[in-house]
């Protein structure tokens, strides 16, 4: 029996031993090499190789002061931890080269501190949020910086980590917000690391879209780029420009924007467009190819759509894209609200489909484009077709209607009674799926290779070109993708987020998401469409359910946790007094 004692003893110590081995190994080796497992559905704990991308590019640390600190609700704490998590989740991608605090600017109690810190973040670029909660049944206002500064190099930028003007923004708002923590810092690190910034155009001088009706999408374009208006209006110098001792023009833009012009373009100002691609540059073609008197719609309920004359479409069909004069029709539309007469004292108003604005939807499977995006709106849509015999150049169509659609051909009769269309008019009539925005890619050929006299094509200050590099452009056959809606303000108009929906009362149409990917890729800026396109679900408690039963929640998380741990010392010490026994 001492024997067998003694035995135990000896295997209890060899056991010991071997164990805290093992540990101590396990710990050495952690300090090594890393890994961990993500068991997340959407692998909301693994940034994207885009990100990875940008991080490798890193030569120095990158140093982050987020405000977004203190005692305030839950939901901003949940944005703060977010955060928080996602600078640890580069750090452990990286080279641990991420360097953040997290300030509470009202820690001091000092009134006269907090001010002079409140000024000196301000000026930074940094915006608080002046937020709203009910405690114990009392509303109660406060401010939070939900912003951080980064500095990498000696260089600074600010961004904000709250994307919502409302004072109490809701769940789904803020689980928006910590979606976009990764795009939010890689855009910035991207902004960092680069020595220059892109340059943009939005061509002006053929009536296009007004610059408050593009205010939304321009401001989220000068995050990351600059941007001006430019008027051609003959200039040869207005997009490129011939250097000395240079024999090809120069690019003064990366990028053309051109939004639903509704005037003719002279041959001079499409020579400059013309030599401004051959030369490299890329263009977002937002075009009406139909022409809709919408004030006549509202008066009379009906007017006609006839062909939007501009003479672009020879140019546009010899890069390889024809834009049909056409407008389609979609079952799957977006609504619009009638009068139908007074009822009573007040006047009836009815939801129908528009069918002349279509909702087109995407699919995970899509170009990176328009992957992972929310439905798409559009107003008096035209269709298009890839042409020509280019193989230089390829056609990838990008959004696509619903296979319950119908084409009229110009000219097009557009009135209220379309919206008393039902289904089986979709299903009786010649329908399919209809391409309206279309990506190329390739080496384009000019428009003017044999229309121009020889005097002009041979003139060293021109530098004409016959054929581009490898350069994009995006068609698309509506300029209302790009518009914003406005309200009338005491100043005057002020834009109204685009993709917003007055039935909704929020932005539900993901047009200036699809856009902004869009220039991104024709920019060669394809790691933020990916980082972009993420997606972390909201799992959201019941609040009912919560504020019912709070004390039982309280107590079953206190204590399930403590029973737990000791129903296994029990059966540790029962499995011990058992093998002892023997």
């Amino acid at each position: 029996m001492v024997k067998k004692k003694h035995t135990y003893k000896t295997d209890d110590l060899l056991q010991f031993v071997l164990s805290s081995a093992i540990l101590i190994f396990v710990l050495l080796a952690g300090q090594y090499a890393f890994f961990k497992v993500d068991l997340t559905e959407e692998k909301r704990h693994t940034i994207t190789n885009a990100t990875e991308n940008l991080l490798g590019q890193l030569e120095d640390d990158i140093y982050v002061r987020c405000y977004l600190h203190g005692n305030f609700p839950a939901k901003y704490k949940r944005l703060e931890q977010a955060f928080r998590e996602l600078l640890d989740e580069f750090n452990d991608a990286g080279n641990n080269n991420i360097k953040y605090e997290f300030i509470d600017i009202y820690e001091s109690g000092d009134d006269k501190t907090i001010g002079e810190i409140e000024q000196a973040v301000y000026k930074e670029g940094l915006r608080f949020s002046r937020i709203g909660y009910d405690d114990n049944g009392a509303k109660k206002f406060q401010n939070i910086w939900p912003a951080a500064m980064l500095t990498y190099k000696g260089r600074s930028l600010p961004i904000q980590l709250l994307k919502s003007d409302s004072p109490d923004p809701t769940d789904e708002m803020i689980n928006g917000s910590i979606n976009n923590l990764e795009y939010e810092m890689a855009a910035s690190m991207q902004l960092l690391l680069r020595e220059f910034r892109p340059a943009i155009a939005i061509l002006d001088g053929h009536r296009e879209l007004l610059p408050v009706e593009m205010a939304d999408l321009e401001l989220s374009l000068k995050e990351n780029y600059d941007v001006e208006h430019v008027t051609i209006n003959g200039s040869i110098n207005a997009l490129t420009e011939k250097l000395d001792n240079v024999k090809d023009r120069q690019l003064k833009y990366d990028l053309l924007i051109v939004a639903k012009p509704d005037s003719v373009f002279d041959n001079k100002d499409k020579l400059i467009i013309d030599q401004f691609i051959m030369n490299g540059g890329a263009v977002l073609w937002m075009v009406d190819p139909m022409l809709t008197d919408l004030d006549s719609l509202r008066v009379a309920q009906q007017t006609m759509a006839v062909t939007n004359e501009m003479g672009l479409y020879d140019m546009l069909f010899d890069y390889g894209v024809r834009m049909n004069r056409n407008l389609i029709l979609d079952y799957n539309a977006a609504p619009i609200v009638y009068d139908t007469g007074p009822r009573g004292n007040q006047r009836g108003m009815e939801v129908f489909r528009w069918y002349f604005a279509p909702i087109v939807l995407t699919s995970d499977s899509a170009h990176p484009i328009a992957a992972n995006l929310d439905p798409i709106h559009f107003d008096f849509v035209s269709s298009l077709d890839a042409v020509g015999e280019n193989k230089k150049v390829k056609h990838t169509p990008l959004l696509q209607t619903s296979s319950l659609s119908v084409e009229r051909k110009t000219p097009v009769r557009i009135h209220s009674g379309i919206s008393e269309y039902q289904l089986d008019f979709f299903q009786n009539s010649p329908h399919q799926s209809f391409t309206v925005a279309m990506l190329l890619e390739g080496e384009f050929n000019s428009n003017f290779t044999g229309r121009i006299p020889d005097v002009i094509a041979q003139d060293p200050t021109i530098a004409f070109r016959e054929a581009s590099p490898f350069t994009r452009m995006i068609v698309i056959g509506d300029g209302d993708i790009a518009r914003n809606k406005v309200m009338q303000g005491e100043d005057g108009l002020i834009p109204i987020p685009l993709g917003y929906d007055r039935m909704a009362g929020r932005v539900i149409y993901d047009n200036k998401e699809f856009l902004l990917n869009a220039i991104n890729y024709l920019l060669n800026d394809t790691e933020l469409i990916a980082v972009r396109s993420r997606y972390i679900k909201l799992r959201k408690l019941n609040d009912a359910v919560v504020t019912e039963n709070r004390k039982m929640l309280q107590l079953a998380n206190t204590l399930v946790p403590m029973l737990i741990i000791a129903l296994l010392g029990l059966i540790l010490l029962w499995i011990r007094k058992r093998k002892y026994a023997r």
